[in-house]
């Protein structure tokens, strides 16, 4: 009994011998060997803005936008008739590209500032009509191909891989004004277009993904400056495009 109680802990033993071994990677030779080198652990952590002092990107981005006022009146010989407000929405998207740079703030946090060109090949519209006497009428109004420069700042998290902003910027797109007088079976249709300036304000947070990629989502309020449009045969009238949207966008840091 006494030999078969030796031989099974020296069988445990080297069981929990090989067991060690195998877990250190095969680094313990013997227990004595304390020369080997030790190293520490590699941890993982979230990409930070602050690793780039001054960085390049391009990037795609896309949203939707409403809830734009624009009162729509068509001036006549006989006077000034209003016709409605219009509410021009619809979806857009297109192509962003930048540079930022970064500063050290308080807190821990950094202080995240650049400039951002974008275009985007936006569609919002809308048509309002309304009866006056036996005379129909209707007027319109759509945005497209919309250009921007835009400054953008903000401050990230305490961990740095989250940017707070806002921006503020310039932008330039094309308006198209409708209108049209329906009575006595004729109709008669006007359109002008233009391109036209305006401003945008935003704002919204940026997540770094790794090294070179990151999310965005931002609302953010455009609108266009104010015109009056002529249509020709005595009809004109002023028109004031904008829209409020949520924008979504990926971004690629060179």
């Amino acid at each position: 009994m006494i030999r078969v109680s030796v031989c099974w802990r020296t069988g445990v033993s080297s069981v929990l011998a090989g067991v060690l071994v195998a877990l250190s990677g095969g680094t313990l030779s013997s227990a004595g060997d304390l020369s080997g080198t030790v190293s520490d652990a590699t941890v993982l952590g979230p990409e930070l803005f602050s690793e780039d002092v001054s960085a390049f990107y391009l990037g795609v981005s896309g949203g939707y936008g409403s809830g734009g006022s624009d009162r729509f009146g068509l001036r006549t010989g006989a006077g000034t008739f209003p016709i409605g407000d219009l509410d021009l929405s619809g979806s857009y998207g297109g192509l962003r590209g930048g540079w930022r740079g970064v500063l050290p703030a308080r807190g821990g946090r950094d202080y995240v500032y650049g400039f951002e060109f974008g275009y985007d090949f936006a569609s919002l519209s809308d048509s309002v009509a309304t009866q006056i006497g036996s005379t129909t009428v209707q007027g319109g109004s759509e945005i497209s191909n919309v250009a921007s420069l835009r400054f953008r700042n903000g401050l990230t998290n305490s961990r740095g891989s989250v940017l707070y902003f806002v921006s503020l910027g310039i932008v330039r797109g094309d308006i198209k004004t409708t209108s049209s007088i329906s009575g006595g079976g004729s109709t008669q249709s006007f359109a002008q277009s233009d391109r036209r300036n305006g401003f945008s304000a935003s704002i919204g947070a940026e997540h770094q993904l790794n090294e070179n990629w990151s999310v965005t989502g931002e609302f953010e309020y455009v609108q266009f400056d104010s015109k009056v449009i002529d249509f020709g045969s005595g009809f004109s009238t002023k028109s004031t495009p904008g829209y409020r949207g949520i924008r979504i966008g990926l971004n690629y840091k060179f």
